[in-house]
């Protein structure tokens, strides 16, 4: 593995973690029944804050299965690098 492969693999993680607590907090705002009648720009900000928060989530656990896949095709499974 590349160096930039191997410290993506490394810094994905916490990058997951990261977006994971933001699509938490996210939807927590958007949990409030009334924001959209109360604040509608709110809304629709929160909204797209989330979507895009899920689709750079989904993209880094791609891209981290795909660099761990490849770790395992060349280090073998259970190493740890």
């Amino acid at each position: 593995m590349s160096y930039g492969e191997r410290r993506a693999l490394e810094l994905l993680p916490a990058r997951i973690a990261s977006l994971e607590a933001r699509i938490e907090a996210l939807n927590g705002i958007l949990a409030d029944p009334d924001l959209y009648a109360r604040d509608r720009a709110r809304f629709e900000a929160t909204s797209l804050a989330f979507a895009a928060a899920r689709e750079e989530l989904t993209a880094a656990e791609e891209q981290w299965l795909a660099l761990e896949m490849r770790r395992e095709e060349i280090e073998g499974p259970g190493s740890s690098g």
